[in-house]
């Protein structure tokens, strides 16, 4: 059964109509684009796309493969506030004289943590087996 006709739900974005549901979807690609690309968004408009996106992403009327997207696009949107966040930090302490990176050096590892970073290095005792050749 195509998902142009599954039967109405009462989604939350209006009554099950297949030209809303492809409006939905050209909404749902220019909202990817935006965040995969990384357009400039103002804030205005940044505040309100969790909330039209969530709306897709919960709409029972939606295809499940665009409430899927919608929940992937959610998800890469947090990745990018916190990679921003991550950079203004980094920023900040830049502009205050401060390190951006901490490291600290340790004197002495325990016997388990040596043979953890010993195992992690170490090259695997047998290579991976060379797949088998057609005959002509």
């Amino acid at each position: 059964m195509s998902d142009q006709n599954l039967p109405p739900d009462g989604g939350t974005r209006g009554e099950f109509v297949p030209s809303i549901r492809r409006e939905n979807r050209q909404h749902l690609r220019v909202l990817e684009e935006a965040a995969y690309n990384g357009w400039q968004i103002p804030a205005e408009a940044a505040a309100a796309l969790p909330r039209e996106i969530m709306a897709i992403a919960s709409d029972p009327n939606a295809s499940p493969r665009d409430r899927i997207r919608a929940t992937e696009l959610l998800a890469t949107l947090r990745k990018h506030d916190c990679e921003a966040a991550i950079n203004l930090d980094r920023i900040m302490r830049l502009d205050e004289g401060s390190a951006t990176d901490r490291i600290q050096i340790m004197q002495d590892l325990p016997d388990g943590a040596l043979q953890a970073v010993a195992a992690a290095l170490a090259p695997k005792a047998e290579p991976c087996p060379a797949k088998p050749r057609r005959k002509k």
